[in-house]
């Protein structure tokens, strides 16, 4: 499965040239070593494709994908132009080419939403708070940033692997997916809603769902309406906190306390 494609060729998944991500590709890719083995170790059948420098033969962590990919039967190769074509800004040892696929969130789980998010980079490292506090739902409203950007992928460090994620047309459509208010908590975080100084009661022996807006404009004002909305509480000196920070916050709230 390993192959050097020299100076002259072209890297092909499927009959397409790889190449810089576009939106309405169905793939995408995970962009550094790190990530690519934590796709590899959660999400192997989704992956095209392993593609490396050669200066990163002898990362350890290339190694063990080396290997991995010679057990699985993934194609491995080593082709320096592809994967600078795929992140031109260099640094990276290792691209791993998956497929792309939405999985619908867990109906009696509890679930992060993010409505309307702009900025990748946030996205992800929100993805890598949620499951570190072991929640496995993120839903999206569009419109949205693409959560399977390889900026997102790698700002989250891997870890949408290990998530199932779901993008919305609407709040209205994930809120009727989810069943209405009957069997779920909805926490919008709102910066007039009740202060949040512990877990709310109602949240506990029911799902949940903690509710963030965009970075520049926050939650409409008709989510007052939505659930329960909530503030964390700060000093006047700043205006707002920013979107990864207030998710963290919200997200240790309600998940962190079992460890």
């Amino acid at each position: 499965m390993e192959k050097n494609t020299g100076a002259d060729e072209l890297n092909y998944v499927e009959g397409m040239r790889l190449k810089s991500y576009k939106r309405e590709f169905d793939f995408s890719y995970a962009c550094g070593v790190f990530p690519v083995c934590e796709l590899y170790d959660a999400m192997r059948p989704a992956i095209r494709k392993i593609i490396v420098t050669e200066s990163g033969l002898e990362n350890g962590g290339v190694v063990k994908l080396r290997e991995n990919a010679s057990a699985a039967g993934i194609p491995f190769e080593v082709d320096d132009r592809t994967v600078a074509r795929i992140y031109p800004k260099g640094n990276v040892y290792a691209v791993g080419v998956f497929e792309k696929k939405e999985t619908l969130p867990g109906k009696n789980t509890d679930h992060v939403v993010l409505v309307n998010p702009s900025d990748m980079g946030n996205m992800g490292t929100i993805m890598r708070t949620a499951v570190a506090f072991g929640i496995g739902d993120l839903c999206v409203v569009r419109p949205c940033c693409d959560v399977f950007d390889p900026k997102t992928v790698r700002a989250s460090m891997g870890a949408v692997f290990r998530l199932r994620v779901k993008t919305f047309d609407s709040f209205e459509e994930y809120f009727d997916y989810c069943g209405g208010e009957k069997n779920r908590d909805y926490f919008p975080f709102m910066l007039d809603g009740k202060p949040l100084a512990k877990r709310p009661a109602g949240a506990v022996g029911k799902p949940f769902s903690l509710i963030f807006g965009n970075e520049a404009a926050g939650l409409p004002e008709s989510f007052k309406n939505v659930g329960n909305p909530v503030r964390i509480m700060h000093s006047g000196n700043v205006d707002s906190l920013n979107l990864p920070v207030a998710a963290a916050i919200g997200i240790y709230t309600f998940a962190g306390g079992k460890y």
